[in-house]
């Protein structure tokens, strides 16, 4: 079984969010193994907490901000760990301004170490709808911005997953409200609408819309890998939030550091402590 550790900020509000989501999961599922919750000052002990995290797992789930993604690459480079011993998961669910830049490369004198760390990073974020009725309506999106909020959203800039998932849970909303009309319910009766919208699958902008038994959304995700010829992060893999399944991206594969054809072992050859009775020496007394 994969053990995991998760690094997230408690004073970035949306970082502590989605580390404790992740944390409760991992947790019901016995697959947490360490998790620190970071004070988020320039102070914070970076390698003291690596260090602690190399103890309980290979895999360590870097939930936090952009550049704070960067400093722990750097750190754990210095430390030896991104030689193929150690995976890292940068948790960038969809692009923005307060999720920070998530890029190796900002231009100052670490910029080539940060290249090569970088390929100890995969990035995990939620997968961007890419249909013709997604893209008309990120069009529209644009559109309306300007005209009623004089907001101008760049060419080059996306619109994000989160903006047509608002979408959908309006649309959602507005099927459950029409079918408690049209069998003369009540619409103040939030507990009978909210169960409309729980168990039912639909078409929406962000491609099928699956709502589970508790109300949450079985989401799609992407797996990306910095190409090491190019230095850009690229989409290797899909991860299906209904069937539980991984795909990975026909002629794409993960590029695994250190010379790796595959993912590092779940536990070292002699332990996390190297106290493993297989790498031991035990000889004889004469």
């Amino acid at each position: 079984m994969i053990l995991f550790i998760i690094l997230f900020s408690k004073i970035f509000t949306r970082s502590s969010f989605l580390g404790k989501i992740l944390s409760h999961g991992l947790k019901k599922d016995g697959m947490l193994a360490y998790e620190k919750e970071l004070d988020g000052s320039e102070d914070d002990p970076l390698e003291s907490y690596l260090k602690d995290a190399s103890m309980y797992s290979r895999v360590v789930i870097l939930c936090v901000r952009g550049p704070l993604v960067r400093e722990f690459m750097l750190t754990a480079h210095t430390l030896g760990m991104t030689s193929g011993e150690y995976i890292f998961l940068d948790v960038e669910i969809f692009q923005g301004t307060f999720w920070g830049d998530h890029d190796w490369k900002v231009g100052d004198n670490n910029d080539t170490v940060a290249r090569i760390a970088y390929e100890a990073l995969l990035r995990v974020s939620l997968l961007q709808p890419t249909s013709d009725k997604f893209q008309e309506f990120a069009d529209k999106v644009k559109q309306r911005s300007m005209e009623d909020y004089n907001y101008t959203i760049s060419e080059n800039e996306e619109i994000n997953f989160v903006i047509g998932a608002f979408y959908d849970g309006v649309y959602l909303l507005g099927m459950a409200l029409n079918e408690t009309l049209w069998e003369d319910g009540d619409i103040r009766d939030g507990r009978s609408i909210t169960a409309r919208m729980w168990n039912r699958t639909f078409s929406g902008i962000t491609g099928q819309v699956r709502i589970d038994s508790n109300g949450d959304r079985d989401a799609d995700y992407s797996i990306l890998d910095l190409n090491p010829i190019t230095g850009k992060f690229e989409v290797v893999g899909h991860y299906n939030g209904l069937t539980n399944e991984y795909s990975p991206v026909p002629e794409k594969k993960i590029h695994w550091p250190g010379g790796r054809t595959d993912s590092p072992p779940d536990i070292p050859l002699c332990g996390f402590m190297g106290n493993s009775p297989e790498c031991r020496n035990y000889g004889k007394i004469l």
